[in-house]
């Protein structure tokens, strides 16, 4: 890590603390004060008073001197205290500001790093400085520590005319090679801490595994406790083995250092013996020498510790500032804006072919393909046709990989990236409840009372009942995770209220992603039925590997490998002997209801 990057990650910090801190550096600097004179203030009391005794001075002088230390000495190490205490607490409060710039980051990444390997461990390093507060606060610390020893630097420097140069070169000496083994040993450090880092990931993983409710039937169906313990057991093997490294090199280090450190003290005691005997060392200079001396050491000591502990965990701080300006393809591309309007748009795909980053293989095939203003399509085909992956490109999740894909004549990439998300809007296969409110599920919004909007929504998906018979109607909190008085909904339940904030964006382009993929055809049919009334005016998507949806479709679009095989109505298709035809034949047995387009 060279220099140049420590200076650069330091200004990137400091200006984050400007900007959300000015009081940390006012408080930093009466901290750095106060701790670099602190311990001069007792060096330069004894010299005068040695040098009182040495002389016959007046008691009334002793007692002058004294009471003037005593004033300064309880003055500054009260500051000194007060201002340590609160660089402390401002260094954590400036969690909350990182946090949050490391939460928008990661919402506003480009989708497909999401599911980057390199770029998950990337963000996992980075979450290492917020996950454990003390990094930062040693991080800050060091720095002051750093000003701090230059000030006794410059302090001794100018006490140090009674001092044996020898002394300083030999202290100097020890210093840069206790030093360089420190540097030695947290550089290996660093490096088995981030490989630990996918370990303990996969730790937490497994402890999901044993506690979230998503996986507690499966874990108790098929008595996976001895299952996950021994996946919990090998993991925690690798990671001790892991740890013991660590603690291995740190004994090695420290023996090192201090068999130097020894050293050093024995040289400097025969050095000062014998300035005393031979030299006419006064009482009071020699008492400035030896106390000068230590201080140098300790000075010295503080000033690369600081600087170790600031190049370890600068390693740490790189990866959070460059985890944070990681740039978005995605959101540097078009500028144009989308006036949202009710009346939908006209969609086209011109020759859109696709692969996935760091896989050459196409999983779309030159696709050509137009979606007019308020038509209601149907996009069938067997599981790992592409059916997900093309509406992951209309959505902007993925860039295509040749050709174009066009909103009202212009290409997507055009547009300003949120600006052309507000015309979608989607209900995924595997849609999230989060632990809010009913109404904060639905809008994202704080409480409004009397959100006919809302109320209406409910009514439409069948809700309306439900929502009224809860103690907190709309306000009541899903799921228990937070509040004990909060609900568990069925998974039909859920589902009408992943519906209900879909329509509440009111977008022009409505997209389902399979999902009705857990209901039972005629459940899902029923569905259907259902969501074909508040469909109308809108251009409406639907992906499916079953065909109930396709009795309200206007037209259907069969893929297979990547490619459109069949594209027509119902009624067009059915009059082929294709693909769709002997899908609509092996399952029409169990559509009990047929819904005509709207």
């Amino acid at each position: 890590m060279s220099n140049a990057n420590i200076m650069k990650n330091l200004l990137s910090l400091f200006k984050l603390v400007f900007k959300n801190n000015k009081t940390y550096l006012i408080i930093s600097f009466f901290f750095i004060i106060s701790s670099a004179v602190l311990p001069f203030i007792n060096i330069i009391y004894f010299k005068y008073l040695f040098d009182a005794i040495s002389f016959h001075y007046s008691f009334s002088y002793i007692i002058k001197i004294t009471i003037y230390m005593l004033i300064v000495y309880l003055i500054t190490t009260n500051v000194q205290i007060y201002t340590k205490s609160a660089t402390t607490l401002h260094s954590k409060w400036l969690l909350i500001p990182m946090t949050s710039m490391f939460c928008k980051k990661s919402i506003e990444m480009d989708y497909q790093f999401t599911e980057d390997q390199s770029v998950i461990q990337e963000m996992d390093r980075a979450k290492y400085v917020l996950a454990n507060g003390d990094n930062l606060e040693m991080y800050l610390d060091a720095v002051n520590g750093l000003f701090i020893s230059i000030i006794q630097f410059a302090i001794i420097a100018f006490l140090a005319n009674v001092v044996n140069p020898f002394i300083i070169v030999l202290i100097l000496a020890v210093s840069i090679i206790n030093t360089v083994i420190s540097s030695k040993i947290r550089k290996k450090n660093y490096q088995i801490h981030r490989e630990s880092l996918p370990v303990d990931y996969k730790w937490r993983y497994i402890i999901k595994l044993a506690t979230d409710i998503k996986y507690a039937k499966e874990v108790r169906l098929f008595g996976l406790k001895n299952f996950i313990s021994h996946k919990g057991d090998k993991n925690r093997e690798e990671y001790l083995s892991l740890v013991k490294i660590i603690n291995k090199n740190e004994k090695k280090g420290f023996l090192a250092t201090i068999g130097t450190s020894i050293v050093q003290e024995i040289v400097v005691l025969i050095i000062l013996v014998y300035m005393v005997i031979f030299k006419n060392l006064t009482i009071g200079n020699f008492n400035v020498l030896m106390n000068v001396t230590r201080q140098f050491t300790e000075s010295f000591k503080k000033f690369f510790e600081c600087f170790l502990n600031l190049y370890t965990i600068n390693n740490y701080l790189n990866d959070f500032f460059l985890f944070l300006n990681r740039k978005s393809q995605l959101r540097e591309t078009g500028n144009l804006k989308i006036e949202l309007e009710d009346k939908p748009g006209k969609i086209e795909f011109k020759d859109v072919s696709f692969h996935y980053p760091n896989d050459p293989r196409l999983i779309i095939k030159n696709i050509n393909l137009t979606i007019e203003p308020g038509e209601c399509l149907v996009i069938v085909g067997e599981n790992g046709a592409g059916k997900t992956t093309l509406i992951k490109l209309l959505m902007r999740l993925y860039d295509v990989t040749s050709g174009s894909i066009l909103y009202n004549g212009k290409n997507i990439k055009e547009y300003d990236y949120d600006s052309y998300m507000k015309i979608l809007s989607t209900v995924f296969q595997d849609y999230i409840m989060f632990s809010t409110s009913i109404y904060e599920n639905i809008t994202f919004k704080e409480w409004l009372e009397n959100d006919y909007d809302v109320k209406f929504l409910l009514e439409q998906n069948q809700l309306i009942e439900k929502v009224e018979s809860l103690p907190y109607k709309e306000q009541t909190i899903l799921t228990r995770r937070f509040e004990d008085d909060g609900i568990e909904l069925s998974g039909g339940q859920s589902q009408r209220i992943a519906f209900c904030r879909a329509m509440y964006r009111k977008s022009p382009t409505l997209i389902l992603d399979e999902p009705s993929a857990s209901l039972s055809p005629i459940a899902e049919n029923e569905m259907y039925v259902q969501f074909s009334k508040i469909i109308r005016n809108k251009t409406s998507i639907f992906i499916s590997h079953r065909l109930s949806s396709s009795s309200i479709s206007d037209k259907i679009c069969v893929l297979d490998d990547g490619e459109i095989v069949e594209y027509g109505t119902h009624n067009e298709l059915m009059g082929i002997d294709g693909i769709y035809k002997n899908m609509y034949q092996l399952q029409s047995q169990y559509y009990k209801e047929v819904v005509s387009p709207a």
